[in-house]
């Protein structure tokens, strides 16, 4: 063969690997593994971005299907990340009963992509991703945006640049997950406008699984600084009474996503009825704190407890009662933080004990009766009436009060509030404020839940 003939050959050769799509410039996968508190820092790995190349992209599900209980694409590039390990509507994860599913992305034009980046969060299975990544610029005759599950990508006009797997060899898979491709150079791993995900299940034994994806990062190579999710910064912010007599400061930090809640929907309430609850409980030469705290935390054993003029409420509780009794709940505690019944301990040299039922259930009363009384959550029925006592606290005490102020003394309220908070309160006030004693008005409210006038 001629000198000539054997150049041709190789530019020839070397011309259809350029072009080929089956290969790719040699990436490099990098891992990230950490706990349930490490705010996605999985080193080497950084946070998710809020800037990258896929905030605009567009997402769509080529193959399986969306969990009933997984949130919709949009997850994957709204640059937050789930504040629990089981939120199951912050994450992406196909139907728990499938083998995965292909994700295509089209970032809308050719891009140099430096890095490609996935994080999950789930507390058991769900938590480690495995999948291949394969790009595409989209420009060859056979390209094939959207290939199912059982064609290669590789056929038509796909490349593929990693494969990923971050199951740990052994324990618990619980926990958060990142993993990165890049290129092992400085180079980007190429200029390419799709992506697709072909992503497998994570355990083939034990409990049906598919992964928890919580953001999905593109970083461009000529993309602009990236912004990177800060999970310890603070998210405090403060609101006023009409009147600017109040504050109120709300710390969001543990929870993210009730941030937005509370803003358009909790604090209007706490706005509105903090100036109500102050008015309604007052006492001589009492003053209410003038500004109120509430701060969410996770893990907390109530729904939320008060404490001075501090206010803390449990994230998890919280999150699932949005459309419940969060803001109930909320009002109640404010209630606690205007009685200050503590207060007694420092201008009563002697103060006499307020039981503990005639604090929650005035606070109970104030709920259920005043702030949400079509609700009915502290109705009494009919075949109760023989079960209850006044003292059982809470709703039902809140049931007990509002009888009494409806049926013997509108003033109940005020005075109860005033000798509990100075110490003062005794049982035989009952006798002089209503012209009967506590067992006899527990009779007579009896009656009345016989008669079935106390279910609301």
């Amino acid at each position: 063969m001629r000198s000539s003939s054997i150049v041709s050959l190789v530019i020839a050769a070397a011309a259809s690997l350029a072009f080929s799509p089956a290969l790719h410039a040699a990436a490099n996968v990098v891992k990230g593994r950490g706990n349930a508190e490490q705010g996605f820092k999985l080193d080497p790995i950084a946070p998710p971005a809020i800037n990258d190349a896929a905030a605009k992209a567009v997402f769509t599900l080529v193959d399986g299907a969306k969990d009933e209980a997984s949130g919709d694409l949009s997850v994957l590039t709204d640059g937050k990340v789930p504040t629990a390990e089981n939120q199951s509507a912050s994450n992406f994860f196909f139907d728990l009963g499938m083998d995965g599913g292909r994700l295509a992305v089209d970032l809308g034009e050719s891009v140099p992509v430096k890095s490609v980046a996935t994080y999950s969060w789930q507390g058991g299975v769900c938590g480690p991703q495995v999948y291949k990544l394969y790009a595409s610029s989209g420009r060859s005759k056979e390209f094939d945006a959207a290939p199912k599950r059982g064609t290669d990508p590789t056929k038509s006009g796909w490349v593929l640049l990693a494969e990923v797997d971050t199951r740990p060899a052994d324990g618990p898979a619980g926990g958060q997950y990142a993993a990165e491709i890049s290129s092992k150079g400085s180079r980007s791993l190429g200029d390419y406008r799709f992506l697709l995900f072909d992503v497998e299940r994570p355990s083939e034994s034990g409990p049906k699984a598919n992964t928890f994806f919580s953001e999905i990062d593109v970083i461009s190579a000529r993309g602009p600084e990236i912004e990177r999710l800060n999970p310890d910064a603070k998210i405090v912010k403060e609101y006023k009474s009409k009147d600017g007599k109040y504050r109120y400061i709300i710390i969001s930090t543990e929870a993210p996503d009730l941030t937005e809640w509370t803003d358009k929907e909790l604090a209007p309430v706490i706005e509105e009825w903090y100036p109500k609850l102050v008015e309604m409980m007052p006492s001589k030469g009492y003053r209410a704190p003038d500004v109120v705290t509430f701060e969410y935390k996770r893990g907390i054993d109530p729904p939320a407890y008060a404490a001075g003029n501090r206010i803390t409420m449990k994230v998890e509780f919280y999150r699932d009662q949005l459309k419940g009794e969060a803001k109930g709940c909320t009002i109640h505690e404010m209630g606690h933080v205007v009685q200050n019944y503590w207060r007694a301990n420092q201008t009563n040299r002697r103060p006499k004990e307020t039981p503990g039922w005639v604090t929650e259930g005035i606070c109970d009363y104030v709920r259920w009766f005043l702030y949400e009384p079509k609700s009915k959550g502290a109705g009494v029925g009919r075949d109760q009436a023989e079960r209850v006592k006044y003292s059982d606290s809470y709703r039902t005490t809140g049931n007990f009060l509002d009888w009494v102020v409806t049926a013997k003394d509108e003033g109940l309220l005020q005075k109860l509030n005033a000798v509990a908070r100075e110490g003062d309160y005794e049982e035989k006030l009952w006798k002089e404020w209503t012209g009967k004693t506590l067992e006899e008005l527990d009779a007579e409210w009896k009656e009345a839940i016989k008669k079935g006038k106390r279910v609301q």
